[in-house]
C-alpha cells in the first residue's frame, strides 16, 4: 500500500495540488484501502455512510469525495469517479474584521515583535494565504518596483502582488535585525537553525495577539478582510481576483455578499425610513 500512497502523492504534485491538498487526500486514501475500499463509486459509497455515522459533515465528506474521485482517476477508473458525486455544501458568507478591529489587533503587538506585526501586515495588506506566507523568501520581495512574488499559490500558480511603500519599510525593518542566512522571509525565532515559520506558529500568534485585543481572528479572516475591505473601497472585483489568486471569478463574488451585508445591518441601524412612515 506505501508504494501506491507514494506513487498518488506524486501524481497529486503534478497535478499542482498543494502540499496541504496532497497531504490530505492520501490520508483519505490511505484509510479507505486500509478500510477495504474498491476501485468503485458503490463501495466508496459505503465508505461515505461510515463517516457520516461518526459525526463527518457534509464539509468534510466533500473533501473525502475529492480525495477519492483524484484515486480512481489515478489508478484510470475515471468513470467510477464521475459517479462519485460530492454532498451539497452551503456557502456560508466569509467573517471580516472592521478596520477599527485590524487597528485593535496591530496594536498590541509591542514594537520589539517586527515579525509578529510583519504576519499581520502581509496576511491583511497582501491578502495571502497563511501557506503562501510562510513559503515566502527574501528574494520574492522586489524593492523596485514595491511587489511580492507569491510562487506557487493555491493551483501551483504564481502571481505578483503590489505591496504599499510602508509595508517594504516594514520588511526592511525586520530583516536588518535578522542575523541568520535563511533564504525565508519569516523564520521561527526560537529554533537554533532559523527555519520557515510554520503555519501553527502563525495560528498560535494570531490567536495569542487576538486574546489580547479582544478579536477573534484567523490567518484566513484577515485575508476576507482584505478583501471585503478592497470591495467596500471600490476596487474591481477582477483586480481583487487577480490579487487573492482566484482562478474563478465565481470564488471572489462571494465577496460582493458579504458586502451587501455590511451595507444591509449600517442601513437597517440608520433606521431611517422608519420614522417617515406612520
Amino acid at each position: 500500500m506505501e508504494q501506491v500512497i507514494e506513487e498518488f502523492e506524486t501524481y497529486l504534485d503534478l497535478e499542482g495540488k498543494s502540499p496541504n491538498t496532497v497531504r490530505m487526500y492520501s490520508y483519505y486514501v490511505r484509510r479507505y484501502i486500509e478500510w477495504g475500499g474498491k476501485l468503485n463509486a458503490r463501495s466508496a459509497l459505503r465508505f461515505l455512510a461510515r463517516l457520516r455515522k461518526e459525526g463527518y459533515s457534509n464539509k468534510s465528506l466533500n473533501l473525502v469525495v475529492q480525495a477519492l474521485r483524484a484515486y480512481f482517476r489515478f489508478e484510470g477508473y475515471d468513470e467510477e469517479a464521475e459517479k462519485l458525486k460530492p454532498p451539497k455544501v452551503p456557502k456560508s458568507l466569509p467573517k471580516a474584521l472592521t478596520k477599527d478591529e485590524v487597528k485593535r489587533l496591530l496594536s498590541v503587538i509591542p514594537p520589539t515583535r517586527k515579525r509578529d506585526r510583519l504576519i499581520v501586515l502581509l496576511l491583511y495588506g497582501a491578502g495571502l494565504r497563511v501557506s503562501e506566507l510562510c513559503n515566502l523568501r527574501k528574494d520574492d520581495v522586489d524593492f523596485e518596483r514595491s511587489l511580492i512574488l507569491v510562487r506557487g499559490g493555491k493551483g501551483a500558480k504564481d502571481r505578483v502582488v503590489p505591496i504599499p511603500a510602508f509595508l517594504l519599510e516594514e520588511i526592511s525593518s525586520y530583516l536588518e535585525g535578522r542575523d541568520d542566512d535563511s533564504e525565508y522571509l519569516l523564520v521561527e525565532e526560537r529554533r537554533e537553525k532559523k527555519d520557515r515559520i510554520s503555519p501553527k506558529t502563525v495560528w498560535y500568534l494570531l490567536r495569542k495577539y487576538g486574546e489580547k485585543a479582544g478579536v477573534k481572528v484567523t490567518p484566513h479572516m484577515l485575508r476576507h478582510s482584505f478583501a471585503t475591505h478592497m470591495l467596500e473601497n471600490g476596487v474591481d472585483i477582477r483586480a481583487i481576483q487577480e490579487l487573492l489568486g482566484h482562478s474563478n471569478l465565481s470564488t471572489t463574488q462571494i465577496y460582493t455578499k458579504v458586502t451587501v451585508e455590511h451595507l444591509r445591518k449600517a442601513q437597517e441601524k440608520a433606521r431611517l425610513i422608519e420614522g417617515l412612515i406612520e
